[in-house]
């Protein structure tokens, strides 16, 4: 074997492999602050990864001396300064709260007490119901509520411009530079040591590690459902052989590359702006802020773009026997708040499981089964659209309500498509477990655990009765499932029972994607697309066409 061609080898054996070696642990990215910190405070090397040199580069003794000097001394110097910025940025942030003596924050409590007061005689007011005075009395009550809040705004709008405020907030940006400016340097001063090290031959394996090292250290700080798919860990779970490896290749290559480019750039983007950030945030005027975040938000989606498009192309160059598996597995790694197992997915599955069930009450929670299946797979995809158009939005949405509060503005939220189509998911969930209650005896139901609605749990956990959260905006219990007129739709002798002919009719019913007892018209929605067959629940399809979206502009 020629020299390349060994290190070709090395390169693809790395590529595949050795990231799973020394495993980094997998973080979802924080919230705004940390998008300010732009991630000056993480380093790019750590100690552990001498290991991953010495194995990669078959370091000799005499190089792995010097290579793990070269870590510490990076380690050292980098603990130092970001420990040395994170006591000034927390000394500038206790400076921005005050102390007890600070009159904003005694004007702030005495505005708090004061609103208490008045929510509790507005509790005794409303209990008293419509005793007489009680509904006068009600009002003032909301009024003079109404009036500490608008109180409790502008104060909040002076603290944010104060002379100590604005100082805070100047200070914090330039420790954040200062770090930013010093993460890079040392970055680029270790590197340059560690190249000076190698030989030629270990010169020529650096570029496909350092990839590695730098998916590693950005693919955690994803903040979008997708943006953190390490494609390689998915793979390496799969346990293939290497002869199915080997024909993943094409598109193993193509995600390194890419992946690795759009995270730089993503990352590269952050650190370049976040000045532009602070300043915003400072003079709450947000639409330079604005523009850098919806930026940011489209080489997010870039990287999830090039993921998904990764999981796509193995899928079609998988062995036929292997893609519904690793289908789901990616499904429930990218984004599993849509495609984890529900609730009602595990009890269907406790159901069938259950001693003494009759033969023909098991065939009826099969089709049921089978029904819930194709109906949440439309509304999973509904679901994985919304996410990909307005997940991004969301960031740009809180900080636009972060400013509005802070000039005293509205800080209402959005009607959220995501959440909507969330709910609408639920709702299905829910009817299928009102179904299944409706199948068994109340001994079974016990047996598993209740098969309490999430609308209920999270009554009796916050002891409460019909919450808000539980009813839609025409007041609507979006949670219900409205057996009266399923029954009518279907009890067509009006006895009470389900015949097993009535059992056939539900069957070929839901077979057909027919409503569910007069809750809903056509659930596919726009662009719904078929469900899964019986032979392949959960909507599973071999191209995998329907998880990519469309590649961001």
């Amino acid at each position: 074997m020629s020299i390349y061609s060994k290190i070709v080898s090395q390169i693809l054996t790395i590529t595949i492999l050795t990231a799973i070696v020394v495993a980094q642990p997998s973080r979802r990215g924080g919230g705004f602050s940390s998008i300010m910190g732009a991630g000056g405070m993480t380093p790019d090397y750590m100690l552990r990864d001498l290991q991953r040199f010495v194995v990669t580069f078959d370091l000799a003794d005499e190089q792995k001396v010097i290579v793990e000097q070269i870590l510490r001394d990076y380690d050292e110097s980098f603990r130092e300064a970001s420990d040395s910025s994170q006591d000034g940025i927390g000394n500038s942030f206790r400076s921005m709260r005050g102390d007890e003596d600070d009159p904003y924050r005694q004007a702030r409590q005495e505005l708090r007490d004061k609103s208490n007061a008045i929510r509790d005689k507005l509790d005794a007011a409303n209990n008293l119901g419509e005793e007489t005075g009680m509904q006068e009395l009600r009002d003032r009550l909301t009024q003079q509520l109404e009036t500490i809040q608008e109180e409790m705004r502008q104060q909040r709008v002076d603290q944010w411009q104060s002379p100590q405020r604005q100082t805070a907030i100047e200070e914090v940006a330039l420790l954040m530079h200062d770090q930013l400016r010093l993460k890079k340097q040392m970055r680029e001063e270790f590197e340059g040591d560690l190249v000076a090290v190698l030989t030629e031959e270990q010169l020529l394996l650096w570029p496909a590690l350092e990839r590695q090292l730098i998916r590693d250290r950005l693919l955690p700080r994803g903040r979008l459902s997708g943006e953190t798919t390490d494609i390689m860990s998915l793979l390496e779970q799969q346990d293939y052989e290497d002869e199915v490896l080997a024909a993943l290749l094409p598109a193993i290559q193509e995600w390194d590359v890419n992946v690795t480019d759009a995270l730089v750039a993503r990352d590269d983007h952050l650190v370049e702006n976040q000045g532009t950030l602070m300043s915003a945030m400072r003079t709450m005027d947000t639409t330079s802020g604005i523009d850098v975040l919806k930026m940011q938000g489209r080489l997010a989606e870039t990287v999830r773009y090039v993921n998904d498009t990764a999981v796509q192309n193995i899928l079609v160059l998988l062995p036929k026997d292997k893609v519904n598996q690793f289908d789901a597995v990616s499904k429930q790694s990218s984004y599993p708040r849509i495609y984890r197992p529900s609730r009602t997915d595990r009890a269907y599955e406790a159901a069938l499981e259950l001693e003494g069930l009759e033969p023909e009450t098991m065939q009826v929670i099969m089709d049921y089964q089978d029904s819930m299946e194709s109906e949440i797979a439309i509304a999973n995809e509904q679901l994985l659209s919304a996410t990909h158009q307005w997940e991004s939005k969301e960031q740009v949405e809180r900080m636009e309500r972060f400013a509005q509060r802070m000039t005293g503005g509205s800080s209402e939220r959005q009607d959220n498509p995501i959440q909507q189509a969330e709910e609408n998911k639920r709702t299905i969930e829910d009817m299928y477990l009102d179904l299944l209650r409706g199948l068994l005896t109340e001994e079974q139901i016990e047996e598993l655990g209740g098969l309490e609605k999430r609308s209920q749990r999270d009554d009796r956990g916050r002891g409460r009765g019909n919450r808000e959260g539980g009813r839609d905006r025409g007041g609507n219990d979006r949670n219900s499932f409205n057996r009266e007129e399923f029954m009518k739709q279907f009890d067509k002798d009006g006895n009470g029972e389900i015949s097993e002919s009535e059992r056939e009719a539900i069957r070929e019913h839901f077979r057909n994607g027919g409503s569910r007892g007069g809750q809903r018209g056509d659930s596919r929605g726009q662009g719904g697309g078929q469900g899964a067959s019986n032979g392949d629940r959960g909507g599973n399809s071999r191209s995998g066409e329907s998880r990519g979206g469309s590649r961001p502009n």
